[in-house]
């Protein structure tokens, strides 16, 4: 993969990547700076949800279409393929949830001081207004259209803000409850807007074909369990805050994680391009390819991140007082270890999206358990006695044990090094060298 020629997507790859950030900031002024504390704190613990069950399904009906989809020329099997497993477990999942709300909502607040069970309520709605784009987005990143998810996602990211405004401007947006109501009208029209840009994609190609869904199950299944451990382990933290320091602690640790959207810009950036990528060439049995691209990949991202790590380490508490007024500055030395992430990352997002593009899901599936079970450890030994603060060690500690060993069962297939990864400066260098002449 020539990062030269690649370049236009790239930048809209990262535009897409940085809608997030937006909404992150968004986040800031419109949601943590104008919510009180209490319906914030609860508000973070229902997107926890969301987001929890979002990224389950994304791995079990949509990235096994991002796979197979790239692969072959008719898609329309597992374009199927994927709105059936979706829809089946989108609609077991909020059967679920409406049958054990009266113990879900307990174990998540044992204080009973926040407003989860009526806001609950509003998790399977926002499924059924999500469902169609983020198909749309799984479907377009197989084809490397990058404009069109771009969109797509603008669609959401920039309308939730959009909506928020008009509901303040209007005096309708005061709780927890209208957040949640905006938040799925703005899924609803980014689910509009996918459907016109995909119409195309699906004209002519729609059939069920029995042996796609096989295929599709088989890789999904342990995509799904791994990307359910994997995802339980990074969402699970604040389920460990709000059960033992109690659900008002989540207020301030949730606003020292957002700054983490950050690194889940670049691990998204990175998995868009590199699955595919990664699928392709390790079919062709392309090592070279896949340790180069690998080690530039890395090094680019270092590079990107260094600057942020150094903020967010050297400098939490006037970031936190410049943004939230004094709100929330305890959040400073949470927000300090979080910042290591900025080094981790980089070598876990190329290695997990290799490992998945190469299909090996099942052995994917059986570090993410270790994984899991490391950290409920470390999340129970530590934020008992260290609330938000112990939360984010244990996940962090965890991450760069995980990565270590991912890294390390990569370079049975692919050769990655410490070395390979720090010469690719000078293809940096190189690069922007030659960007400074074409623009010149």
């Amino acid at each position: 993969m020539e990062f030269g020629r690649h370049i236009g997507k790239g930048l809209w790859a990262f535009g897409d990547k940085a809608l997030p950030a937006l909404y992150g900031i968004g986040m800031i002024f419109l949601v943590q700076r104008a919510l009180p504390t209490q319906e914030y704190a609860t508000l973070a613990v229902i997107l926890q949800v969301f987001t929890l069950i979002s990224a389950l399904c994304t791995w079990l009906a949509y990235q096994p279409l991002v796979k197979f989809a790239a692969e072959s020329e008719n898609k329309g099997g597992y374009i199927v393929g994927a709105w059936t497993l979706s829809a089946v477990f989108y609609l077991l999942i909020s059967g679920l949830l409406i049958v054990f709300k009266p113990y879900i909502v307990p174990l998540l607040d044992r204080t009973g001081k926040g407003n989860l069970g009526p806001l609950l309520s509003y998790v399977p709605w926002m499924f059924a207004a999500t469902w169609y784009r983020s198909f749309a987005v799984g479907l377009l990143q197989a084809s490397y259209k990058v404009v069109k998810i771009f969109w797509i996602d603008a669609a959401y990211f920039l309308g939730i803000i959009l909506w928020i405004l008009l509901a303040r401007w209007a005096h309708h947006y005061s709780t927890g409850e209208d957040f949640l109501l905006l938040n799925i009208l703005a899924l609803l029209g980014s689910s509009f807007l996918a459907v016109i840009l995909t119409f195309v994609d699906l004209r002519g190609k729609l059939r069920f074909e029995k042996k796609a869904l096989g295929q599709m199950w088989d890789f999904g299944k342990f995509a799904f369990w791994g990307a359910a451990f994997y995802t339980l382990y990074s969402q699970m933290d604040v389920f460990f805050v709000s059960s033992f320091a109690g659900i008002l602690a989540v207020a301030p640790y949730s606003v020292a994680k957002l700054f983490t959207r950050l690194f889940d810009m670049l691990a998204q950036v990175v998995q868009m391009f590199l699955i595919p990528f990664s699928s392709k060439a390790s079919s062709q049995e392309n090592i070279e390819k896949l340790r180069a691209t690998a080690e530039k990949a890395i090094c680019f991202s270092t590079l990107i991140f260094l600057p942020v790590f150094v903020v967010m380490f050297f400098f939490p508490g006037p970031l936190l007082h410049l943004l939230y007024g004094g709100k929330f500055d305890s959040a400073a030395t949470t927000m300090r270890v979080f910042s290591f992430l900025a080094l981790i990352i980089p070598w876990n997002a190329v290695a997990a999206a290799y490992i998945v593009g190469m299909g090996k899901v099942k052995d994917s599936f059986y570090i993410t358990i270790g994984m899991v079970i490391c950290a409920f450890v470390a999340y129970a030994a530590l934020t008992p006695r260290l609330g938000g603060v112990g939360a984010a060690s244990g996940l962090v500690i965890v991450f760069f044990g995980v990565t270590a060993y991912t890294v390390h069962y990569l370079n049975r297939f692919v050769p990655i090094r410490i070395t390979g990864v720090a010469k690719r400066v000078i293809d940096v260098r190189l690069f922007l060298e030659r960007r400074g002449k074409t623009a010149g």
